[in-house]
Order: C-alpha cells, then sequence, then structure tokens
C-alpha cells in the first residue's frame, strides 16, 4: 500500500457525499456537484423555485450563517487533564471542559451514531440568562480569552436582553447550531430531551422538527417544578416547565420501560435462570369489582425442612421469600366480605390462606404459581414477578404533576456541598427517571450544558441501583462564577469546577455507602479533557509584499506541527480524527524496544492505530510493527528514510505527520 500524509480533518460530510453518489451518480463530475442534473434527477420531489410560489419556512436573520457554523471544521483539540478525573486509567466516563459548539465537533467523527440519549438544559432565554455569543469567524480564539490562555478578556457570554430587537435571533443562532451536530451523534434508535421554558418552546420545537424532522417528535412534557399561591403576580404563576423528545428515527425508537410505581427495577435477587425481574402487585385495583377476580388462594407447605417460618418481633406470620418448592395451591369461591383483606396461617400443618380482589381471573392463577411466579417478600401478600425479557416497555407521561421540583435539585447539592452553589438545578431525580426508561446497560449518555453535573450524578445512581453501567460525557463551558456568589468565596471560579467536584463527591459517598462486590466492579470514575488549541499550525495568508517575509512563512509551514506540542497530547488528537473515542485504550508496545510505540484500541472500531512520534524509527521497529492490512502506523515524516518508507509500503496503512 502507498504511504499517505496524515491530513487532520474531522469532516463527517464526506460520508454523506458518498451516499447521495450512489443515489444519483450521474449528479457528480470531477468531485463537484452539477445542482441542474441532480434537481433534474430528484424529479417531483425539488422545490419549485417560481418567484411567486410560496411555501412554508422557519427562518430569522444570520440561519444561513448558523447552518454554516455548524460545517465548518474546528479549530482546536481536546487535550488531558490528569488528577482532576478520579480512576482515569480503567474509567470510559467523561467530562470535556469546553465551548460546547467546538466540542461537538471535535466528537464528530468518534461518536457519530453512537449515543443513546442526550440530555441538555440550554439557556432558558429568560431576558436575563447568559447565552453563548459565537464570533462566527473565531469561535476558538473567543473561547480561549475566556479561559486567559491568550490575551485579552473574551466574552462568549452574554446576557441576551428582551429590549434587543434580535432577542429570539441570538437564542436561536446560538442552538441551531449545536443541535445539528448533536443529531449526527444519535445512534439511529436514539433520543434527546432538551428541558426550556414558554420564552422559548415555540421557536425550539419549530427547530427541532426542521432538524429531526417533525415525524420524529415523540412528546413535549410538562412538569410541575415549583409549588407556591404566586402571590404578587399579575397573570399567572408559573410553576411548569417542558421536556422536548425527538428521536433520529422515531421508528427505531424501542418502548421504554418507565413507570410511575418503581421505574421498572429490575433484578434477580433469587438468581432465577429467567433472568431479571421486577416486583409487580398480584392484587387488583380497589375499583375493580370484577367478580372473577375475587377468590381464596390457599396454599398448603409440604415442609419437613421448616422453610415456612414466623418471623417479626410482634408475632406477625410471614414465609421466606422466594418459597416456591414443595407446595401445592387450592382455589376456592369467595363471598362478598367486609373484610377482603382476609389471611390466615397455621403453623403447625404448613396452610395459608387469602382472600383478596386478584389482578389474574381464577382460572389463569395456577399456572402462575406453577411457573413459579408468585412468591412472598417477607410478607403476608403474594406479589408477582414480570421479567425484563418480556417486558413490552411503559408509555412515558407527558404530565409530571408532582413527582419532581427544582428544589429537589437544590437539596441535592446541599447535601453534597452544604451550599447549593447553582441556582435552579434541575432535580437528580428527573433526569433520573428517564435515563433509567429511555436508555439500558452499555449505552451513552451525552450532556453538553452539563452545568453542575446532573445529569452525571443520576447516570451514576442510576448504574448503583440497577447494577448495569451506562456511561456518561458531560461538556460544560468554564463560564465564570458570579464573584460575590457563595461559590467564590468555596474557591470555586467557574461553573465547569463545581461539576468536576460534584462528580468526585458523589463517586466518594457511593464508594463509602456501597462496597459490595457489585458496586466495586462498576465504573465509578471519570477522566477530564479540556479545549485547546490544535497541534497542527494553520496557513497563516500573507498580505504583505516582501519576498523575504514570504519565504520566512513557507520556511515555518514545512513543519505541520507547531512549536511545544507534547506527545501524549498530539496522540490524543491523531486518534480522535481518525475516530477513535476518548476512552480508547492507549498502551505502550513493550515488545518493541528501539522506539516508543503506542496502539491504540476501540471497540467502536475494528482496526488498530500505532502511533510513534520518535524524531526516528528504527528499521527494527518496522519489522516488528503487527500490522494488518486494515491497520494504521501513524510516525513524523522526517522519522522515515526514503528505504524505510519502501519497506512499510506493503505492511497496511501507513501515514506521516
Amino acid at each position: 500500500m502507498s504511504i499517505e500524509k496524515f491530513q487532520p480533518s474531522y469532516d463527517i460530510y464526506p460520508e454523506r457525499i458518498e451516499r447521495l453518489k450512489a443515489v444519483a451518480p450521474e449528479a457528480f463530475a470531477d468531485g463537484k456537484i452539477n445542482w441542474d442534473i441532480l434537481k433534474e434527477s430528484l424529479g417531483s420531489f425539488v422545490e419549485d423555485e417560481d418567484a411567486e410560489t410560496e411555501h412554508y419556512a422557519f427562518t430569522w436573520p444570520g440561519k444561513r450563517e448558523a447552518r454554516r457554523m455548524a460545517g465548518k471544521p474546528p479549530q482546536g483539540t481536546l487535550v488531558p487533564v490528569l488528577g482532576e478525573g478520579m480512576s482515569e486509567e480503567t474509567t470510559e466516563n467523561i467530562f470535556i471542559e469546553g465551548d460546547n459548539l467546538e466540542v461537538l465537533k471535535l466528537l464528530q467523527k468518534s461518536y457519530a451514531g453512537k449515543i443513546k440519549m442526550i440530555y441538555i438544559d440550554p439557556p432558558y432565554n429568560t431576558g436575563n440568562d447568559f447565552i453563548y455569543s459565537d464570533n462566527f469567524t473565531q469561535p476558538l480564539e473567543e473561547y480561549l480569552r475566556l479561559t486567559g490562555q491568550i490575551d485579552t478578556e473574551g466574552k462568549p457570554l452574554v446576557t441576551n436582553k428582551k429590549a434587543d430587537g434580535r432577542f429570539h435571533t441570538k437564542w436561536l443562532n446560538m442552538i441551531y447550531p449545536r443541535l445539528s451536530l448533536a443529531k449526527n451523534l444519535l445512534k439511529d434508535g436514539g433520543v434527546i430531551f432538551i428541558s426550556i421554558d414558554d420564552n422559548e418552546i415555540a421557536n425550539l420545537k419549530s427547530v427541532c422538527n426542521e432538524l429531526f424532522g417533525e415525524e420524529n417528535f415523540i412528546s413535549q412534557i410538562v412538569w410541575k417544578k415549583k409549588t407556591g399561591a404566586g402571590s404578587g403576580i399579575q397573570h399567572t404563576f408559573d410553576e411548569h416547565e417542558y421536556l422536548l423528545v425527538y428521536g433520529k428515527n422515531k421508528e427505531s425508537v424501542p418502548g421504554w420501560r418507565i413507570s410511575s410505581e418503581d421505574d421498572g427495577n429490575f433484578k434477580n435477587p433469587d438468581n432465577d435462570e429467567r433472568g431479571d425481574w421486577e416486583s409487580c402487585a398480584f392484587t387488583a385495583p380497589s375499583k375493580n369489582r370484577n367478580p372473577n377476580q375475587l377468590y381464596l388462594i390457599e396454599i398448603h407447605f409440604d415442609n419437613p425442612n421448616k422453610e415456612v417460618q414466623v418471623i417479626d418481633e410482634s408475632g406477625r406470620k410471614s414465609f421466606d421469600s422466594f418459597q416456591y418448592l414443595n407446595h401445592r395451591v387450592v382455589l376456592r369461591e369467595a363471598l362478598e366480605s367486609d373484610d377482603l383483606n382476609f389471611t390466615s396461617f397455621n403453623k403447625d400443618i404448613g396452610v395459608a390462606k387469602f382472600i383478596r380482589r386478584w389482578a389474574y381471573a381464577k382460572q389463569n392463577v395456577r399456572a402462575l404459581f406453577e411457573q413459579r411466579r408468585v412468591y412472598f417478600n417477607g410478607g403476608n401478600i403474594p406479589r408477582f414477578k414480570k421479567f425484563e425479557s418480556e417486558y413490552e416497555g411503559k408509555a412515558l407521561r407527558s404530565i409530571y404533576f408532582d413527582d419532581f421540583s427544582t428544589q429537589q435539585g437544590t437539596d441535592a447539592l446541599r447535601d453534597i456541598f452544604g451550599v447549593s452553589y447553582v441556582e435552579y438545578p434541575k432535580p437528580v431525580k428527573l433526569i433520573q427517571h428517564f435515563i433509567h426508561g429511555v436508555t439500558k446497560e452499555g449505552d451513552l449518555v451525552l450532556d453538553f450544558f452539563s452545568g453542575s453535573g446532573t445529569c452525571g450524578h443520576a447516570v451514576l445512581n442510576i448504574n448503583v441501583e440497577s447494577g448495569k453501567e451506562r456511561k456518561f460525557i458531560l461538556v460544560q463551558l468554564p463560564e465564570p462564577c458570579d464573584k460575590n456568589s457563595e461559590a467564590i468565596k468555596a474557591g470555586f471560579k467557574t461553573i465547569a469546577e463545581i461539576g468536576k467536584e460534584r462528580i468526585r463527591r458523589v463517586i466518594k459517598k457511593i464508594r463509602d455507602d456501597k462496597k459490595d462486590d457489585d458496586t466495586k466492579r462498576l465504573d465509578l470514575g471519570f477522566k477530564v479533557f479540556k479545549l485547546n488549541k490544535s497541534h497542527f499550525s494553520e496557513w497563516q495568508d500573507y498580505k504583505g509584499s516582501d519576498v523575504k517575509e514570504l519565504m520566512d512563512l513557507f520556511a515555518k509551514q514545512e513543519d505541520v506541527l507547531v512549536s511545544g506540542w507534547k506527545p501524549e497530547n498530539l496522540i490524543l488528537e491523531v486518534m480522535l480524527q481518525e475516530g477513535f473515542p476518548l476512552h480508547s485504550k492507549i498502551e505502550a508496545m513493550g515488545a518493541i524496544r528501539a522506539n516508543k510505540v503506542v496502539q491504540v484500541k476501540s471497540e467502536f472500531c475494528q482496526h488498530v492505530i500505532f502511533i510513534c512520534l520518535d524524531e526516528k524509527v528504527d528499521k527494527t521497529t518496522i519489522e516488528q510493527l503487527p500490522l494488518t492490512d486494515k491497520d494504521i502506523f501513524i510516525c513524523l515524516d522526517k522519522a522515515l528514510t526514503d528505504e524505510q518508507k519502501v519497506a512499510l509500503s506493503d505492511k497496511g496503512v501507513i501515514k506521516t505527520i
């Protein structure tokens, strides 16, 4: 195979172009699109461009530039920050500090089609919120100014006042490119949840209809965020907010296991060979008057091992949990009675009797006992086992009236820090509720407006409760804390610092509270990355006329890397541009002694990349490289002699920097 130059690029659009070529190859000539031929090939699906033709469109000043902004390549990269995370060597959870527009672009190749659920809580645009004031020409420069990495204070966050004539425009220009990029990251059956209030709900829904497709709209959930009388309010007391929910492809989104009773709490405490199950009520609702569901269940235990016992200090009689062996069931008619909650247990003869209105007709219940679907959970009322494998999912509720509140979010932060450093944080249980229902083990959850880290907190809670791991990626701008705030007094300079410390404390508390083996196998850690300038130098346009200055500029561009680059950081940038995720395994090739070579692997990628950034590559290294046809070897161009390039030309894919 030939040796090629490494081309820094996060562009995923070539894949789209290839798909378009497959549909309309006749519209391409010399690598460019002939729009006239493309229109002809699409026939009646092309919009009539007649000047008098009117059609529905949602637009605003700056929309075209906002759309272009999503397609512009990023100018930065991510660098690891060791020591700010926990269990950094083994964790797959990620916290990224940086401008989320740049970060979303950097994640495009590595995470396209990999995210199962996105939750975001963007600025609400109330007239007092800070929004991202995107500089469409130099977004990275504005971020670096904010973080003090270059001179002059930047202002990527500005208050969007309602008195400004571009009030809605600024907010739409902010949210549009971010949602456009976020869609690329979702799996085909993935979903996005967006918290919002009345100020932008109509505009946000129009944007989402355009980006995700109106056919992929799932729900506009209303939840009650606070209570109160609303004294002093002139018109209405706003006590609700919304969650807009869209699917990447609604038809591929599976049924959700969301229940108002127990949120589908699937476990397997009795090691049932049929897998995880949840406890369901075996009795019918009190309003049920079906006579076929009123009967007596009489259980006769043949119990030489005395597995049925009397427990409880009060002398209340009960059965061991999960008692199925050596019993027979007798079903008898029951008359209407004042006491439908009749229970008796005769220890001497091992007989238990129950009269209830049951959830199942008498002709069906015997089979449930025979299938070991009925159990007694340390009490005196039978329960029913429903297995996760047969669960069809319960519908998502569109209204949550008294389930959650922002006060719960404030209380959660106070439990962690003693003080709530963030105003109106989202309640952990609200986010946890939807993550639990929508995701399963191994799924990846993204929040790119992560604030104080509520989403990461929710994922960790779910993993501990269920014993099944989801992973998270959190992205937060290092937004400065108010100079007079309690956060500043406590030593937190930015919202990102609060988020990282929150995750650290949540993990520590889990480790302190849960010391069983199941918890020890969970991923209780996270890595931290920060946005910074790319290691690849940009071509600087020259507008002067001095030949010597121009030649000096050419000389500087001979080395494509910026001065002072660090190998560990460049490896990460190369890895991302090759489509490997941030949690990829980077291992030193100990068997190769002449050079420092690392091997990068990921379950997301079918091939391996080998990277050597030494000044010279030894010939023994070339001989020892375990390259297959699919693998890639990346090194500095100046590190190879012409002879070595010939030797490598038949060893997989070779890229030089």
